[in-house]
């Protein structure tokens, strides 16, 4: 039996469009790539951005640093992001969602393609291997009296939380930074920097995790966003190869020849046999 990878839900910091995806698994036999996505209900329709078009591609990069001081740097599949002046939405992504690495033998991974179109209010997941579009309604945003309750998590994320008095919180600050020229337009920066206090987590002196996010006033979207662990070191996520012009309005409907599938619920893509 081949070697199975199973990949968790692809959750990004950028909020360039929701794919509730729950979950991927894929496995390869003589560079054929198979297996299979789950797909969950369409995201409720949010504001459309309008009248500021782009491109670009999400590149994302984890650098961790080993007590030698030796530096392993994982830079992951970039993913193609599209918008028009109407606010629709073209997101292209591998379903190989690890690192790019020299002299690996990457199977040939299917692209996912997500188009939001909140003019039409629908969203399409294609399928380019199987030319298959499957349309999903979106939904409307429900009012706070309608949003059903949510727990809570505690700061170690293992479940409800419990708020007591001897409960061990780090500490959080907020700095605006100034703003720079990144990609080409101005951003705006934000830092968090959370301190946890020492046995916080079985730590015998305080340590603090920075994250920075950086922001386009004009675009509506992140361009930079930074997170510095020391546990597992920095992640980074950008916007490059930024264009301000108007996408091909092409990128934003199916093919003319896409067999389009109306889909109510939860759907699963499927690629060659499958992993058993």
């Amino acid at each position: 039996m081949p070697n199975r990878l199973i990949v968790a839900a692809w959750v990004t910091l950028f909020a360039f469009s929701a794919f509730g995806q729950d979950s991927i698994n894929t496995a390869s036999s003589g560079g054929e790539f198979k297996g299979s996505a789950h797909f969950g209900p369409a995201p409720p329709m949010s504001h459309a951005v309008t009248g500021a078009p782009y491109s670009g591609e999400i590149v994302t990069e984890d650098v961790q640093t080993l007590a030698d001081g030796t530096h392993i740097t994982r830079t992951m599949q970039p993913t193609k992001v599209y918008r028009d002046s109407a606010g629709r939405t073209r997101t292209e992504r591998s379903m190989f969602k690890g690192p790019v690495e020299k002299g690996r033998n990457v199977p040939d991974a299917p692209t996912i393609i997500e188009i939001v179109d909140p003019v039409a209010q629908v969203r399409y997941t294609l399928d380019p291997k199987n030319k298959v579009a499957h349309k999903q309604a979106l939904v409307p945003i429900a009012t706070p009296a309608h949003r059903p309750a949510r727990g809570t998590v505690n700061a170690a994320g293992s479940g409800p939380a419990t708020a007591t008095a001897d409960t061990v919180r780090p500490e959080t600050t907020t700095e605006k930074l100034d703003p720079q020229t990144i990609e080409g337009v101005q951003a705006e920066g934000t830092r968090h920097t959370t301190t946890w206090p020492e046995g916080a987590k079985g730590n015998d002196r305080p340590f603090s995790i920075v994250n920075e996010s950086w922001r386009s006033p004009e675009l509506q979207v992140p361009v930079l966003i930074k997170n510095n662990d020391p546990r597992s070191g920095e992640h980074t996520e950008k916007l490059t190869n930024l264009s301000r012009s108007e996408p091909d309005p092409s990128l934003f409907q199916p093919p003319a020849d896409y067999t389009i599938v109306d889909e109510k619920e939860d759907f699963t893509i499927k690629w060659g046999a499958g992993p058993q």
